[in-house]
């Protein structure tokens, strides 16, 4: 009897990821495309999406019939009651596209949507298992995506995700797109520290902490300001939510993993009357979580019925768990 996999989707501003994953979480097959939004419509995509499931299916040897469904994780705003992907930022040509009744239709598949950070963020508590731990998971790239887990229960506020990106963490900064200045999307995303290096003369972040490390004063005060405002936006969401575990995702947390820790471990160092005990992660390099998140779109539900002997336990304790720092 073939075993019943998850067809998974990625989908960001920039590219299309699409996986085969198996109730492990192994990424046993996947291929990348452009999003490209502006060009591609929602439907142009899905066949795409749809074609290239098939083609991943007979590279691991099952039909596309052998996949329990497909766990969609997309760019957000996106309506998870509704099945539509309501983003006019990084997905303005899509604006209103039912991407679940669309995918199902193409595939014959039931399929299951989750807005990206919390995708990413299951695949996190999948792979580490951190099940019956508060995980609170930022990532750092061409925006910011923010995502809690409570034991056993993503964070939700109704059909859409909590934009926690958009915290406010300085009285100054540009225009953000969400209506505020200041917030933490457009001062400390990737795409944000390179623009205000590019403001200060450097060619990008990666020139401004070469200078400073250097100890020239413009990048030194450029660094400061923007770790400053990096602390302000983690130091707030960590004393509202006390997680366990903070988990840094995205290519500039990539990068500069240590550094962003080092700067949160000094503005934390004893303030245990306002944050509880939490370790500081990277996520996990060795595959994309969003795809493995997938997984828990359909099994999360599926293990606590008795007809179907799924233990989430079993299977997440033969990833172990990763190394962990202490940061109070």
């Amino acid at each position: 009897m073939v075993e019943k996999v998850i067809g998974a989707v990625d989908i960001g501003g920039t590219k299309i990821h699409v996986g085969i994953v198996d109730s492990l979480g192994n990424v046993l097959a996947d291929q990348c495309f452009p999003t490209d939004a502006d060009h591609q419509s929602g439907e142009e995509a899905m066949n795409r999406v749809t074609e290239i499931l098939s083609d991943l299916c007979s590279q691991v040897g099952i039909s596309t019939g052998n996949l329990r469904g497909i766990g969609v994780s997309c760019t957000g705003p996106v309506n998870i009651e509704t099945g539509t992907v309501e983003n006019p930022y990084t997905l303005e040509g899509w604006m209103g596209f039912p991407i679940v009744e669309d995918l199902s239709r193409r595939s014959g598949l039931e399929v299951r949507l989750e807005n990206d950070a919390n995708g990413a963020l299951l695949g996190e508590v999948f792979q580490r298992n951190l099940r019956d731990q508060r995980v609170l998971m930022i990532t750092l790239g061409t925006g910011i995506g923010v995502a809690f887990w409570q034991e056993g229960e993503l964070y939700r506020a109704g059909k859409y995700h909590p934009e926690m990106g958009h915290i406010i963490v300085s009285s100054n900064g540009p225009n953000c797109y969400c209506g505020h200045k200041g917030c933490f999307e457009s001062l400390c995303s990737g795409k944000a520290v390179n623009e205000r290096a590019q403001e200060a003369g450097f060619q990008d972040f990666d020139e401004v902490y070469e200078k400073a490390c250097s100890q020239e004063k413009t990048a030194l005060e450029l660094l400061n300001q923007i770790l400053t405002d990096m602390k302000n936006g983690i130091w707030s969401l960590n004393v509202v939510f006390k997680p366990d575990t903070i988990i840094l995702a995205g290519g500039f947390s990539k990068k500069y993993f240590s550094l962003i820790q080092d700067a949160v471990m000094e503005d934390c160092c004893g303030k245990e009357d306002f944050l509880s005990p939490f370790e500081m992660l990277p996520a996990c390099g060795n595959q994309n979580s969003a795809l493995v998140g997938a997984n828990m779109l359909f099994y999360r539900d599926e293990k606590k019925t008795d007809s179907l002997s799924y233990n989430f336990a079993a299977l997440v304790s033969d990833h172990g768990s990763l190394e962990r720092k202490k940061v109070l």
